[in-house]
């Protein structure tokens, strides 16, 4: 009841209603986000959690598993703490010997891809953003790469690097006989590694050239007329004005280049399975065999996926480091 003589204002008898609404327009941004962030909570974080406790288990993915509390009911699964990581790190000799060669061609390959593919990026797209007559086309043509079916690719490269493909063939025709490979450019020790990483700069260069082109669209036009009217030639120009002011889309380039590499394994799967006799056998090819392979080691694979996050991701810092200290 309301005293007499006393008048409360109306708004007072919708206070709480007001400071839902305020509550609501205030955080009206996290009931946007809110529907992508409860598929991270229950497919993304959870996934993450189970893949962390998996790798203290020997499990080969058959029978009940559970995280919380961390156990599984069959004979053959059991908590083995650190066992995993040290038996493909160092305690048993044949696994850590074809971890260490495949973490070896993994850092080859990263290596090898990323310098390629900035050295040929870049050339490809300062090419690009000059006003040529058929631009449109080259940059076309240069893009195929990534609107072509990967598994396509990969079976066509793997047909022109056999005993009777096209690049012996052409080998053949130009008199350079001495440099075929007789028994195919993949089923050699010495060529296959050189063979992968020629596909994986050629499926690469277009993305870091379109990044590169963006970043050369971007550049005030004036430096490059104050360059001119100094004397400088076309390389002192990409020198000391082109790829200092591109070095922020350079190490995005290297990071993405260098993770996907280390973490990648489908060309190697389609083209080669590793071989021969493991000279292109990498970190994320023996996950794989381990997680659904004949072995069905879940255990191992979860642990190996994570030493090879771990190596990614301080690599990637590295690299942030490293190029921030050169601006």
């Amino acid at each position: 009841m309301q005293p007499e003589g006393i008048s409360v204002p109306a708004q007072a008898y919708h206070r709480p209603q007001h400071r839902l609404m305020n509550v609501l327009k205030k955080n009206v941004g996290f009931f946007f986000i809110l529907p992508a962030l409860l598929l991270f909570l229950i497919f993304g974080l959870y996934t993450v959690i189970f893949a962390v406790v998996l790798s203290f288990f020997r499990w080969n993915g058959f029978g009940d598993f559970s995280i919380f509390p961390p156990r599984c009911e069959l004979p053959e699964c059991a908590f083995v703490g650190l066992e995993n990581f040290q038996n493909f790190l160092y305690d048993n000799p044949v696994q850590s010997q074809f971890f260490w060669r495949a973490l070896q061609n993994n850092i080859i390959m990263a290596i090898a891809v990323t310098l390629g593919t900035i050295l040929i990026a870049l050339p490809l797209a300062l090419a690009l953003n000059r006003a040529v007559r058929g631009q449109s086309i080259y940059r076309t043509l240069m893009l195929l790469p990534m609107v072509t079916a990967g598994i396509a690719v990969f079976y066509v490269w793997s047909f022109i690097y056999e005993p009777d493909g096209s690049l012996n063939a052409i080998l053949e025709a130009v008199g350079l006989e001495a440099l075929q490979a007789r028994q195919g450019w993949l089923g050699q020790p010495n060529t296959a590694l050189g063979a992968l990483i020629v596909v994986m700069i050629w499926g690469s260069v277009p993305f870091a050239m379109i990044l590169y082109l963006a970043g050369l669209q971007t550049i005030d036009r004036d430096l490059f007329e104050a360059a001119a009217i100094d004397g400088a030639n076309g390389f002192q120009v990409v020198w000391n004005i082109v790829w200092p002011l591109l070095r922020p889309i350079t190490v995005i380039i290297v990071i993405t280049n260098f993770n996907s590499v280390i973490q990648g394994y489908e060309q190697v799967y389609l083209m080669t399975n590793g071989g021969p006799a493991g000279y292109t056998e990498v970190v994320g090819l023996q996950i794989f065999n381990y997680g659904f392979g004949d072995q069905r080691q879940l255990g191992m694979a979860s642990a190996m996926s994570w030493t090879l996050f771990v190596l990614a991701f301080a690599v990637a810092l590295i690299n942030l480091r490293f190029f921030r200290s050169q601006t």
